[in-house]
Formats: C-alpha cells, sequence, structure tokens
C-alpha cells in the first residue's frame, strides 16, 4: 500500500520572533512547518528535499537578501508543481500580477495575528 506524503509547510518570514510563532501555530494545528528567517537558508532546506514540501509560504519584502518573490521563482523553477504563496501587509496590484506571472498560486494579505495567519494556512493545504 502506498500512503500519501504528509503535507509540509516552508515557512519564510525576515522577522525570527514571527517565524517562530507561525510554526509553532501550525504545528499546534497538526501542519508540519519549517521556518526560516532567511530566504537564502530557506531555499538551501528547499533545494536539499524539494519534494518535502506541499506548500511555500514566503513574505514579500525581506531585506538584506532575496526577496519573497526571488524565493518564489529560485523555488518554482527547481518544482514548478509546488504550491507558493506569499504574504504581505502591503502589495501593490503590479507586485501581484508579477508573483502571478511567475507561478505564484495566490498572494494574501498577512493577518494581524498568528492564529489567524496558521488558520489561512491550513485553509490553503486544504484547498491542494
Amino acid at each position: 500500500m502506498v500512503t500519501e506524503p504528509a503535507q509540509r509547510v516552508l515557512y519564510v518570514d525576515d522577522a525570527p520572533p514571527l517565524v517562530f510563532l507561525v510554526t509553532r501555530a501550525l504545528e499546534k494545528l497538526g501542519v508540519a512547518a519549517q521556518g526560516f528567517a532567511s530566504a537564502d537558508e530557506a531555499l538551501t532546506a528547499f533545494r536539499h528535499e524539494p519534494r518535502a514540501f506541499t506548500l511555500v509560504l514566503t513574505d514579500f519584502t525581506m531585506p538584506g537578501g532575496m526577496s519573497g518573490l526571488e524565493l518564489a521563482q529560485s523555488v518554482l523553477a527547481i518544482r514548478p508543481d509546488v504550491a507558493v504563496v506569499i504574504a504581505s501587509g502591503c502589495i501593490d496590484p503590479a507586485e501581484t500580477q508579477r508573483a502571478a506571472a511567475v507561478g505564484v498560486r495566490t498572494v494574501i494579505q498577512k493577518p494581524a495575528k498568528v492564529a489567524e495567519m496558521a488558520q489561512l494556512v491550513r485553509g490553503l493545504l486544504q484547498d491542494l
């Protein structure tokens, strides 16, 4: 008997406390999550195990390195079928169009609360 692989989320945000809180909130909901505060480190983990992730959720704006859009492009170049979602507190329509053009499934508004983000991710996984 072949079993379905567990759903696993790769969560990326440049705020380490938020990464910690969101990944813990996801785990409490029964969602396996691996979080990174660096897009470069997240991409390294993805390259190491590209089939391990069902969903990649990244912040759009990450200063000091790779942006969420650049991360999305890199992830999708490795594995075009993975679901990539970008979260942002503020994103203009042109950036949303650029994200769609590279294959991002959706751009979401960052909720104000960590629990809301975890519930949102859980809902996204149910739609896959």
